[in-house]
């Protein structure tokens, strides 16, 4: 018995790693130059490719650059809003660059973000991306008890646009 969890929502692994950046070239290009991270997928994340954006709790439009590189299981993930309401930007604004989140992947993104709700876990952005038959769809839910925030989502087959790759 003294190993059961009691957790209602259980993350077998943090798929993400993010860090929220004011030039995402350049932190890219560090990262290779550096570490030897990359070569970096970069996405425009923006409509239509992400669709039913929320931004706490309310509709929102906004844009972001996103860059995704493979660091053994992990994907690290580099985050540049460029316009319009977004946890990334009020991250900059209150914090700077750096680390903002982690994500684990899920079945149901709205469940999970449902049982989190319900221990008092609030939602701060949140939205699907993605071609629609795949349910492709994430969260950001502040789990302030664990010092960052966290992601759930839920990955297709396919992200439903095509990279710019760096380098």
């Amino acid at each position: 018995m003294a190993n059961e969890r009691p957790a209602k929502i259980r993350c077998q692994g943090i798929n993400q790693v993010a860090i929220v950046v004011d030039d995402l070239e350049q932190v890219a290009e560090n990262y290779w130059t550096i570490l030897g991270i990359g070569p970096w997928a970069i996405y425009e994340w923006e409509f239509p490719l992400v669709y039913n954006r929320r931004y706490h709790g309310e509709t929102a439009w906004a844009r972001e650059r996103i860059a995704l590189a493979q660091v053994g299981d992990v994907e690290l993930e580099l985050v540049q809003p460029v316009e319009g309401p977004s946890i990334y930007a009020d991250w900059l604004d209150e914090h700077g660059e750096g680390l903002h989140h982690l994500n684990f992947l899920v079945d149901d993104v709205d469940e999970a973000v449902q049982v989190l709700s319900e221990q008092g876990f609030e939602s701060l952005q949140g939205g699907k991306f993605g071609p629609k038959e795949q349910r492709g769809a994430y969260n950001y839910v502040d789990i302030w008890p664990l010092r960052t925030i966290w992601e759930p989502v839920h990955i297709g087959e396919e992200v439903g646009a095509e990279p710019t790759m760096h380098p």
